[in-house]
Parts: C-alpha cells; structure tokens; sequence
C-alpha cells in the first residue's frame, strides 16, 4: 500500500522548529493572547503558524508563509490546506488582515491592535436613565460572545430594570 504522506500526519509541534528559527516569543505570546481574546481556540498547528507568519514577514503570501515553515521544520510543514484555512479564521476574527495586490496575490499582515475602550452603558427600561458599566469581566463576555458569531464589538447597550429593592419586597 502506498504511504500518503499529505494525509494523517501528527500535527506540528513548536518544539519540532529548528534551533535558531522561529519568531520571538514575546511576539508569539501577544499574538496568542489575541487570538484568546477573538476567541480562537490554540492549537498546535496554529502555534507554529504564527512562528510562521511573524518569521516570514509583513506582506507575506500563503505560498511563502508555507515555504517559510517547511525552512524552520525541516521540511515537515502542515499541508498548504490546513494553513489556507487558518489564515483565513485569522482574517476573520481581525488578528491578520490581508491586501491583494495587483498581481491578485493576497499578501497577510498583523492586523493592528484595537486600542478604543469598548463602551458599556446599562440604560434603565423604565426610565431610559444611562448607567456606564466599567467591569472588564462584563466586557470580556461580550468580545469572547461577538467573536464566536465572527463580530467585532465596538459598544453595547443593556437595557436593565430595577432589582426588587427591601421597599419592593415589602409590598
């Protein structure tokens, strides 16, 4: 029987990169927290993917990030597929953005960071007074929620009643 080597092939390891190739770890751990963040759960394969992009540089294309991997793994890189795939659910979640050139190539960079507070206000159904919400945990909810549904959060509006205070109760 013939060996299909494109097929079945224990996914890639971090620590299967040769020594003295790879991105810095630093740059590795931001983008990993990122990913976190957008909700992208981190696999292995998509570890060394980020080795890959931060390696091959800004600008670059799905066919040199592959060919870059295949350089740091001695030749053992995930399929073109597999990293197709991955590019594209970081495209989706805003961690890469990609550019077509004119030569209809797309060509991947680090998309920047988002650094606008993200506005929460609770407004009162009865009244419509405004509340701001400041807790980060409610914030974190709501970004891990949209990025599920493939969204970016810019602002939310929750509308809240009153809880039935000690004055309530005793009715």
């Amino acid at each position: 029987m013939l060996p299909f080597f494109e097929h079945r092939r224990s996914p890639p390891d971090v620590g299967t990169i040769r020594p003295g190739m790879g991105a810095s770890r630093r740059q590795v751990r931001q983008l990993e927290a990122r990913c976190g963040e957008a909700g992208v759960k981190m696999t292995d394969l998509r570890r060394v993917l980020l080795h890959g992009i931060l390696e091959a540089g800004e600008g670059a294309t799905a066919v040199e990030i592959w060919k870059t991997l295949a350089m740091m793994m001695e030749g053992h890189a995930p399929s073109q597929g597999s990293i197709q795939r991955n590019l594209n659910l970081l495209v989706e979640r805003n961690i890469l953005r990609r550019d077509v050139s004119p030569d209809r190539l797309w060509h991947y960079h680090i998309a920047p960071e988002r650094k606008a507070a993200l506005a929460i206000t609770f407004v009162e159904a009865g009244t419509g007074r405004k509340i701001a919400c400041d807790a980060p945990e409610v914030a974190t909810l709501l970004k891990r929620v949209a990025a599920e549904r493939g969204l970016a959060l810019q602002g939310a509006f929750i509308t809240v009643t009153p809880s039935a205070g000690p004055e309530m109760e005793a009715r």
